[in-house]
């Protein structure tokens, strides 16, 4: 499994920071707030994607939205402990969530499988933003932190640089992600009207 890693630009990157290396990041990535930092459980188990990902998932969480760190984190740990306790999943089912207030929180992150679309987990990457978007528009706090974690995904060779955007209701019995996100991400260019 290490070997499969380290091929990714991502473990690249780690290997040399853990080996003392100062580099820089891509400028385009946004500040991710991690597992530890949310505090999240561990998880039972998981399984790693094969990358690059070529398809991207966009949902909602249908929850409160949330505008502070600690409020999101919060969130997070309701919709993990949802997944894991009721729904049985191993973990959190999405890979990233966005909040309100513009940051990215690590779900299983970008190598590992999450439960977020069935028959799609392990080929897709699925990111909800935090709140219920069928009557309103996210901020644009929210859409620029989006922008930049797919961005940041291309750039590290996470995602294929023609990856495919769906809204989860193009493969999945949902309304997710909501009629008004929906309507925006299809103006988005990677967006793609058949599965």
């Amino acid at each position: 499994m290490r070997s499969a890693f380290l091929i990714s630009k991502l473990g690249i990157i780690l290997e040399l920071v853990l080996a003392g290396k100062d580099l820089d990041l891509p400028t385009i990535c946004p500040n991710i707030i991690t597992r530890v930092q949310w505090n999240a459980r561990r998880p039972h188990a998981f399984d790693y994607l094969i990358i690059p990902v070529i398809n991207v998932i966009i949902h909602h969480t249908v929850t409160p939205k949330c505008n502070t760190q600690e409020k999101c984190t919060a969130i997070l740990r309701e919709i993990q402990n949802f997944h894991m306790d009721t729904l049985e999943f191993h973990d959190i089912g999405y890979n990233f969530m966005i909040g309100d207030d513009g940051r990215v929180y690590e779900g299983v992150g970008w190598h590992r499988i999450g439960a977020h679309t069935r028959g799609y987990n392990s080929r897709s990457i699925g990111i909800a933003l935090i709140g219920n978007y069928t009557d309103i528009l996210p901020n644009s706090n929210m859409f620029l932190a989006l922008k930049k974690l797919l961005a940041c995904g291309v750039e590290l060779g996470e995602l294929d640089k023609n990856y495919k955007l769906f809204g989860a209701r193009q493969v999945s019995g949902t309304a997710s992600p909501g009629h008004r996100l929906f309507a925006e991400i299809k103006k988005w260019p990677h967006f793609t009207r058949n599965p």
